[in-house]
This record gives C-alpha cells, sequence and structure tokens, in this order.
C-alpha cells in the first residue's frame, strides 16, 4: 500500500465516519423526548415515565447497537492507518531531501509523474530516481 492509497483510504473512512454520525444523529432525535408544550398543562402522572420506558427500550434497538459498533470500528480503523502514515513519514525522514522527493512525487503527490518528469524535477537521472525509489520500498517492507 502506498501512502497515496492510504491516505485516500483515510478520507474514504472518515467520510464514512460522518455519515454513522449523522445517521445516529438522526436516530436519536427521533428517539430522545421532544420539547414540552407549555400551553397544555397536564397533570397527570406517569407520562415521563412512559416516555422514558420508550427511550430504554428505543436505544436497546440493534439498530442502535450496531451503529455504535460501527462507529467505533471506523474510528479504529482510521487511528491505524493514522498510525502507519506517521511510521511511513518516520522512515521517510530517514533519506535525505532528494530521495524525500522523489518518494514525494511517486507516491505522495495527487498527479501521475512519469520518470522522466521526476529526474527533471530533481535533477537526477531516472535510473538514479528508480533506484533510489526501490531503495526506499526494500526498506520499507522490512
Amino acid at each position: 500500500m502506498t501512502l497515496r492509497e492510504a491516505n485516500y483510504e483515510v478520507e474514504r473512512l472518515t467520510n464514512d465516519l460522518n455519515r454513522l454520525l449523522k445517521d445516529k444523529e438522526l436516530l436519536e432525535t427521533m428517539i430522545l423526548p421532544k420539547g414540552i408544550n407549555l400551553d397544555k398543562i397536564l397533570v397527570d402522572g406517569g407520562q415521563l415515565s412512559n416516555v422514558i420506558e420508550t427511550y430504554a427500550e428505543l436505544k436497546e434497538l440493534e439498530k442502535w447497537k450496531n451503529l455504535d459498533r460501527r462507529i467505533l470500528e471506523s474510528q479504529e480503523r482510521i487511528k491505524n492507518y493514522m498510525d502507519w502514515i506517521d511510521n511511513e513519514l518516520r522512515i521517510l525522514k530517514k533519506y535525505d531531501k532528494v530521495e524525500q522527493l522523489v518518494v514525494y512525487y511517486k507516491e505522495i503527490d495527487t498527479k501521475e509523474y512519469t520518470w522522466a518528469n521526476i529526474s527533471a524535477m530533481v535533477h537526477y537521472s531516472e535510473t538514479q530516481c528508480r533506484r533510489i525509489y526501490r531503495r526506499y520500498k526494500r526498506k520499507r517492507n522490512v
């Protein structure tokens, strides 16, 4: 997996997490007690406990549990990807500036650069750029 793919996956998971949180918020607004209407004051007892019982029953829905589980899963996966990206960037910092640029242009930058473009930008030959990138990929997998 490249850094670009990992960044895309983090963005996709963050988008999915936001959707799940909005779904949970929508479910909570359907379940939670609404505001009270003060112009009709009733003295009948037991209505509040009925609302609380309904809330407790609805909270136990399988959908609610499944939503919480999926939210936690998404948060953990985002954390794992972010840790992986941090470790990869730490490995990348072990190289000098030109090697960092070669790897940046090949993996991280959103434009698809050819080896000729990369060699022109870093002022190294194409074969040297390939060698630098190959050495980075080999060290990274250890």
